[in-house]
């Protein structure tokens, strides 16, 4: 509510500002020529009826015809508009601001006053009558046709406005309906992912209950530590680096206690900032797709390497796993969380990031570098 009544001052202090500029610039010639209370009331006249045109062209003709390609009731409307328009400046009273008594100077000052301003000077032929300086008035169907042309340029001026206003608008809706897409995506990209995680942990607290294993306790501990993760902790805009860490942690001691003997793996991740702030749910796609496909239960031939450090700028993370001589089928999910997280990437850290993965008949590299100051 706030916001909203802030951006609704501002707007209304730049339009008293924008006439109170123009008022001082349609006032410039008429206080040359006329006495001061003349030129005034003319100002005056000439701001009310302006601004009549200035709205109603902006807020009701342009977005009412013009938007519906209704260009002729847009035509008919702007003509209606100048026609009443000038009818009320011509009844609000004739500018008197050419009284023709002692308040003007003689016919030698007033040409010298013409001939010393470029403006007036360049229009004399219209202003200046050698027998006696009076503004020479011009009329249309009775009407007097002074203050027009500034009639017609606030039409112009505001059609201009409208455009610019018109414009802007459509980009913020533009950029609304981006970030709400971008909270949906996100929401769904979670939730592809978190089931995933989920059914894994319960696989493996499963075969240890089969097995009657002592660990069972505190593998459910693990696990439910992570689901807090999942379900409320990852929630947040960002985390700390060191709840990714543990969850990562957690997750790699469910792989181990399924694989029979001791797997070939180097884990270094406790040397990272755990008080860098990054994006939740974003290392540990990776993590898991390491594990799925470098077949490191094959404590002979799998192998994996899992490493994350920071420095004052980047977060550095780095998975290396073996390629085994027979893939690993690929299943209805393959490879959802890894794209899941490329696309993350692209909004969350747009040229913030980089990721680099290679793979060969032996070996799978990946790279990821996030800047985070």
């Amino acid at each position: 509510m706030t916001k909203w009544v802030y951006f609704k001052r501002r707007d209304v202090l730049v339009h008293v500002g924008w006439w109170l500029g123009y008022g001082l610039l349609v006032s410039y010639l008429p206080l040359l020529i006329m006495d001061t209370s003349s030129a005034l009331l003319f100002v005056l006249r000439t701001l009310i009826v302006s601004a009549i045109i200035f709205y109603i062209n902006a807020y009701w003709l342009l977005p009412r015809y013009i938007v519906k390609g209704a260009y002729i009731k847009y035509l008919l409307g702007i003509g209606l508009t100048l026609f009443v328009t000038a009818h009320l400046f011509h009844i609000s009273g004739e500018p008197p601001g050419f009284k023709r008594k002692e308040r003007l100077p003689p016919d030698e000052a007033w040409e010298r006053i013409i001939d010393e301003d470029p403006f007036l000077r360049e229009n004399k032929a219209l202003i200046y009558k050698p027998d006696r300086p009076v503004f020479k008035e011009r009329r249309l169907f009775g009407f007097n046709m002074m203050g027009v042309p500034s009639f017609i340029a606030m039409l112009f001026i505001s059609t201009l406005f409208w455009i610019y206003s018109d414009s802007r608008q459509r980009k913020q809706q533009e950029l609304s309906l981006v970030n709400q897409n971008l909270v949906t995506e996100m929401k769904f990209l979670k939730s592809q992912m978190n089931p995933h995680f989920l059914f894994n942990a319960l696989n493996n607290i499963y075969s240890l209950s089969m097995l009657h294993s002592v660990k069972t306790p505190e593998m459910v501990l693990k696990l439910s530590a992570m689901l807090r993760y999942v379900l409320y902790e990852s929630e947040d805009v960002k985390v700390r680096l060191g709840k990714e860490v543990d969850y990562i942690k957690n997750f790699i001691e469910f792989q181990r206690i399924k694989i029979e003997g001791i797997p070939n793996m180097h884990i270094d991740i406790d040397r990272a900032d755990r008080m860098k702030m990054i994006e939740p749910m974003l290392l540990i796609p990776f993590v898991e797709n390491s594990f799925k496909h470098s077949k490191i239960e094959d404590t002979e031939h799998g192998w994996l390497s899992i490493t994350l450090t920071t420095d004052n700028r980047f977060i550095t993370f780095e998975v290396n796993n073996s390629v085994p001589q027979q893939r690993v089928a690929a299943g209805k999910n393959s490879g959802i969380g890894v794209d899941n997280v490329r696309r993350r990437l692209q909004y969350l850290y747009p040229d913030k990031h980089l990721i680099d993965i290679s793979m060969n008949n032996r070996e799978y590299r990946l790279k990821l570098k996030i800047e985070t100051a």
